[in-house]
């Protein structure tokens, strides 16, 4: 069974970051977590029991109660037996499988009335789960009053009626994993055919940014070149995009299937360090009678994500060299740190060790980017300084990865800040579908260069 699990996709879910939600102003929270502790030390206990239908219905209850469980397990190598070590380490698998599929639902909003551009925003953002950037935009339209209509509105749903409405855009930005929204430069600009050219699956936002055509080198014939863009809910964290030809198909309104260009091709797309949304373009062979058509492409990707993320913190970085603090399945030993001081600001150079339980992350090489790309400092006050410098892995040995960061430009005042890293947990791969239609080539395409 312990090889099953390493085989298992990464389980790195915290015991702290999957604490129990209860509402602050429940007045029996304080009770009802210990009568739920009470519950499960009684659970676990029984997963001991010398009868098997005994043990069996005690991890089934445990697996039943969900998510706020997580908190409450001990680690599987402090079980008393092997057999209550494995036990746990199930129970830990299925309900973070859980909820990682609960994660790739979209998020939904319901706000209904007149409210300040300001108020809607924050609505949003905290019922979605995801941060959205306002600093750019002034408090005089922020706090213009505008009339909504959410009633369990899709994440981007709401987002795209927002921006329809108002003279706004946005950009994600990866690095504090938020929706950063700007004032439009021009009015007009919003992206045209937004009802046709933007497809929405669960968490994910699939546009079509650009349709053209250009001669086929060698034939008679041309190409007809598709871009799409895809985004994902900011509280998620992708990692790559994949996706065959073969899968994404695309017909003219004479029902004519167009063949793909590359129909065998297979291609992997890395979203890269904090990155939010990537960009393919898929290629058909064309007929010139067919470039006056219109077109209904659909398809099928995949994303693999991150579903969650765990936060590691060492609170004084001065005082904490060589300590270990451990999460869930993963432990992070602090190895050292080195300061150097600049006439103006001051640069950090920081190095972790991480490891895993069940023999370590099952991912190549050239995957280790994944490991070390989300980290902050923290002064006393809370202010925030992201990693803006550079990153590094080494594979050390099996289950344990080095990492070192490079935090530049930080104030000289800066002094005992405390240090986060946010670790990938449960990696799932969700299926994106998309189905677009009516679509046709501009006027201007066959002015296209190859």
């Amino acid at each position: 069974m312990s090889r099953l699990l390493q085989l298992t996709a990464i389980t790195l879910l915290t015991l702290t970051h999957c604490h129990l939600q209860l509402s602050a102003v429940e007045p029996n929270s304080v009770q009802n977590q210990a009568e739920l502790k009470s519950q499960v030390d009684q659970l676990i206990t029984q997963l001991d029991d010398n009868q098997r239908q005994v043990r069996e219905q005690a991890e089934s209850k445990l697996i039943n109660l969900g998510k706020p469980v997580l908190s409450l397990l001990p680690p599987p190598e402090l079980a008393a037996t092997a057999s209550v070590r494995e036990a746990i380490r199930r129970v830990k698998l299925q309900i973070e499988k859980q909820a990682a599929l609960d994660s790739l639902h979209s998020s939904l909003i319901t706000l209904k009335g007149s409210y300040a551009l300001k108020t809607v925003l924050q609505q949003i953002s905290t019922q979605s789960g995801n941060q959205l950037d306002l600093h750019k935009i002034s408090e005089d339209i922020l706090n213009k009053k505008i009339q909504v209509e959410f009633d369990k509105t899709p994440f981007w749903q709401a987002i795209d009626k927002l921006i329809q409405k108002q003279a706004l855009t946005y950009q994600i930005n990866g690095s504090n994993d938020s929706l950063q929204f700007q004032l439009r430069s021009e009015p007009d600009s919003i992206r045209p055919f937004i009802d046709q050219r933007v497809y929405y699956d669960g968490p994910f936002r699939i546009a079509v940014l650009d349709l053209k055509s250009r001669p086929l080198r060698g034939s008679t014939g041309n190409l007809l070149s598709v871009k799409f863009h895809v985004e994902v809910e900011p509280r998620l964290r992708p990692l790559f995009l994949s996706y065959a030809a073969k899968e994404i198909h695309c017909r003219t309104s004479q029902s004519n299937q167009l063949s793909p260009f590359t129909p065998q091709a297979k291609l992997e797309l890395p979203l890269g360090e904090g990155g939010k949304n990537v960009n393919f373009t898929m290629t058909w062979i064309l007929n010139s009678e067919q470039k006056n058509s219109t077109f209904d492409i659909r398809g099928a990707l995949q994303m693999e994500l991150a579903v969650e993320t765990l936060p590691i913190t060492f609170d004084n970085l001065d005082q904490s060299e060589g300590a270990i603090r451990r999460r869930g399945n993963v432990s992070v030993e602090l190895v050292d740190v080195e300061q150097t001081k600049l006439p103006a600001s001051q640069t950090l150079n920081v190095r972790i060790a991480l490891s895993y339980d069940y023999g370590g992350p099952a991912f190549e090489s050239h995957r280790t980017w994944i490991y070390h790309n989300r980290a902050y400092l923290e002064n006393p006050d809370g202010q925030k300084y992201w990693l803006n410098g550079a990153s590094h892995t080494t594979l050390e040995s099996a289950g344990k990865i080095g990492v070192s960061y490079e935090f530049k430009e930080l104030p000289l005042q800066l002094n005992k800040p405390r240090f986060t890293y946010l670790a990938p947990t449960l990696i799932t791969a969700a299926p994106i579908r998309f189905h677009f239609e009516n679509l046709k080539l501009p006027k201007d395409s066959e002015k296209s260069k190859p």
